[in-house]
């Protein structure tokens, strides 16, 4: 990372969300699944899902499996709705 955002870090500050979490990755990307999964394990029940075959981009890659892993996340809060 360079610029600004070079020495942020709030990594120890996770804890700190008590919404349900979401993390999501391609298994090529450079945010790898490893490094995704640790920031994942810093948050008690949130959830992680590695997109087989995506790279950065996985939102628009794997746009109909982002979308049905979002609503599933989603129907499991209890915060999805159907319009």
């Amino acid at each position: 990372m360079t610029g600004t955002l070079n020495s942020f870090d709030v990594t120890d500050r996770l804890h700190e969300i008590t919404v349900p979490s979401l993390f999501s990755c391609g298994r090529y990307d450079e945010a790898t699944p490893e490094t995704t999964g640790y920031y994942q394990k810093q948050l008690t029940g949130s959830q992680l899902n590695v997109f087989k075959d995506a790279l950065h981009a996985h939102h628009l890659e794997k746009e109909a499996g982002v979308l049905a892993t979002v609503r599933e996340f989603l129907r499991g809060t209890g915060s999805y709705r159907k319009f």
